[in-house]
């Protein structure tokens, strides 16, 4: 059983709701609104005036933002000790991904207790728009035996999730794994080897969670192909093991971006966090994949679209 959160952590909450409201007062400085006419001395000089009060307001607001970052980085691995003590969790990353954020949510993960499972990264090809029928043929000739994909959703997204869920992940209930060894590697094998992902050969673990870290998917390009996609990925990997959570750059929440289609569906059951260039979401996403262990999901981040900065911290 998992110890309770350190005294730390109410600490660690506080800052993350302060970090929002930063976060939220930075943008506000960035656009201030100003009336008045154009043109006259007057006007000029009450213009000048509130651009330096903007500008020495941002600078306040991310010099602010820098110092709790700092603070928090020390407080974080003692917020999650434990929590994930002899859980095997499995790290996917995508090309937005800053090595950075990834390398640390996995230095967060270790500091909870967790098993490292291994890492798997997404190459661009696999969220190619060109591609997607050949990776739809590949999934269909390597899945695992009695995996089975959705003939409601079609979708090479889903279906790659469902596929890739099947082969690295552990029974929820009975926390078996799902495919075995050999059938693991050769759905992981297949699509290295047509550079649709890079991992370590023996490596790869069976895992009771899996987290996702993207960078910033906001919807852009081939009508938002790739946000839509991997939005689909962490629906289909949900469906199979459940215990999964998708950690993204804030854009990321937009409407068209991958947290925010996800967020937009009622019936989700995948966590996300937003803001992981912050120490704070990082945190959040280590305590996100406690509490799906526990059967819980939710939305969490600076986005207006999140529920809360983190996940209740309890004593």
């Amino acid at each position: 059983m998992p110890r309770s959160f350190s005294s730390s952590a109410p600490v660690v909450t506080g800052l993350g709701f302060g970090v929002a409201v930063g976060v939220a007062l930075g943008a506000f400085a960035l656009g201030p609104v100003v009336s008045g006419s154009v043109g006259t001395d007057e006007t000029e000089a009450a213009v000048r005036d509130e651009y330096r009060r903007s500008v020495q307001d941002n600078q306040i607001n991310s010099a602010q933002l820098k110092s709790a970052d700092e603070v928090l980085a020390e407080l974080a691995p003692g917020t999650v000790a434990d929590t994930l003590a002899q859980r095997p969790v499995l790290l996917i990353s995508t090309s937005n991904a800053t090595e950075h954020e990834v390398a640390s949510i996995q230095s967060l993960l270790e500091a909870a207790g967790a098993i490292n499972a291994g890492r798997i990264d997404l190459a661009d090809r696999f969220f190619d728009k060109e591609e997607a029928d050949k990776l739809s043929a590949l999934i269909a000739n390597s899945l695992p035996a009695g995996a089975s994909l959705s003939t409601k959703n079609v979708g090479v997204g889903m279906h790659a999730g469902q596929a890739l869920g099947y082969g690295l992940f552990r029974d929820p209930e009975t926390t078996d794994p799902l495919a075995t060894v050999e059938e693991r590697a050769t759905l992981l094998q297949t699509l290295k080897k047509k550079d649709f992902i890079k991992y370590e050969d023996e490596t790869v673990l069976p895992a009771q969670a899996i987290v996702v870290v993207d960078g910033r998917t906001d919807g852009e390009g081939t009508s938002g192909f790739k946000a839509e996609q991997l939005a689909q990925m962490l629906t289909g990997l949900n469906e199979v093991g459940e215990n999964t959570v998708l950690a993204a750059r804030i854009e990321s929440a937009a409407e068209m971006g991958s947290i925010g289609r996800l967020r937009a569906d009622k019936d989700n059951e995948v966590s996300t966090v937003d803001s992981i260039n912050h120490v704070w979401a990082r945190i959040a996403t280590v305590l996100a994949v406690r509490e799906q262990l526990d059967g819980r999901s939710g939305a969490y981040g600076a986005d207006t679209s999140a529920k809360a900065p983190m996940p209740t911290v309890k004593e």
